[in-house]
């Protein structure tokens, strides 16, 4: 029954009630009975002139139901917060989806660099993109990139850039004319693909940046030579190697007992926060994000930590002796790293960087 409520109560003598009831001019809708409990359901207009004449006569209310508005009603009113955060939700949506909260970008350009392009027609995150001609900003980050096309759209408050360089076509190959294939870098042979010319070093030599490793000639049984361009790959190991001195001491990571708490929020991917203090500390974060505000609140506690040397033998420093060894290596190594191997000597640790290059 719409607009209606169900009172839910315990008590003798219900005759009597219900005749109450119709002399007080409360209509009755359904009675309910079993045993000792009752339940009535009456208009929500007459809630609490049926309770007051149920407490008069001492009858137990066990519970209310209500039905239809009325339930909308009560609940409104127990959680006005309700209503309140759906009208902001609604608003924030309405107003978000006008300016920008992210740019995602793809193509064959760095994101970066297509950002920085963006900018100069005053697309950022924040943004007001009602404020912006997407085909002009097409036409301009096109002619910006140097690109083949660009293509800029808008879903709510994302923009999708996606960004195509322009292909280039190699020049045709003159097979007659003469090419050695030469190593651009020093390193250990591990394995050759030659499929025209002569092969001038094998598996396991050492070669150094501008030797030939495949001869742009090809030899016949009676001893001549005819001009060709050589073709193969040859791959290469490359080394980069570390050292690690061990002075018998450790690096010991302890806290003081000083702590800074500060609490930040992220707005558009940018944290604002007071600095801390502490040169060196450790960060325990706490983050609540306010959906859909794009809203992050930090609570941060930060722990200052400074550092000591204490005595200590090889094995309780090798876990820090390989990461610095790795670690020196890695400033002389510019290429992709595959593998590491560890050497422990008597006065540290060295560590070795392998990578590969392929040579065509």
């Amino acid at each position: 029954m719409k607009n209606s409520c169900k009172i839910i109560f315990e008590g003798l003598n219900v005759a009597a009630l219900l005749t109450a009831l119709c002399r007080a001019d409360v209509k009755v809708l359904s009675v309910e009975r079993s045993g000792k409990k009752c339940a009535i359901q009456v208009p929500s207009s007459c809630e609490r002139h049926t309770i007051a004449i149920l407490k008069e006569r001492c009858y137990n209310i066990l519970g209310i139901e209500f039905f239809g508005w009325a339930n909308v009603k009560r609940i409104l009113k127990k959680r006005f917060v309700l209503p309140l955060v759906c009208l902001l939700a609604v608003t924030t949506l309405a107003v978000s989806s006008q300016f920008c909260l992210k740019i995602d970008v793809t193509g064959d350009f760095d994101p970066q660099t297509v950002r920085e392009a963006l900018l100069a027609d005053g697309i950022k995150l924040g943004a007001n993109l009602r404020k912006s001609d997407l085909n002009a900003v097409q036409n301009d980050l096109t002619n910006k990139l140097g690109a083949m096309y660009a293509t800029v759209t808008r879903s709510g408050s994302v923009l999708y850039v996606n960004a195509v360089a322009k292909k280039t076509i190699s020049p045709p190959l003159d097979m007659r004319a003469a090419r050695d294939i030469v190593a651009t870098r020093s390193g250990t042979v591990t394995s050759i693909v030659c499929e025209q010319g002569t092969p001038l070093v094998k598996v396991g030599d050492t070669v150094s940046s501008g030797d030939v490793l495949i001869r742009g000639k090809r030899v016949f049984n009676d001893g001549v030579e005819e001009d060709v361009y050589a073709l193969g790959q040859v791959t290469l190991q490359l080394t980069a190697t570390g050292f690690a001195q061990f002075d018998g001491t450790r690096v010991e990571v302890y806290e003081t007992g000083n702590t800074f708490k500060a609490t930040g929020v992220v707005i558009f991917g940018k944290e604002y926060i007071r600095p801390c203090p502490f040169e060196q500390y450790v960060k325990e974060t706490t983050i609540t994000s306010l959906f859909p505000l794009n809203l992050k609140i930090c609570k941060n506690i930060f722990r200052e930590t400074k550092t000591r040397r204490v005595p200590a033998t090889m094995d309780q420093c090798m876990d820090e002796l390989k990461r610095q060894a790795y670690s020196n290596a890695t400033e002389v190594c510019d290429f992709e790293i595959v593998r590491c191997e560890y050497t422990v000597l008597a006065d540290g640790v060295s560590a070795t960087l392998y990578g590969e290059i392929k040579i065509e």
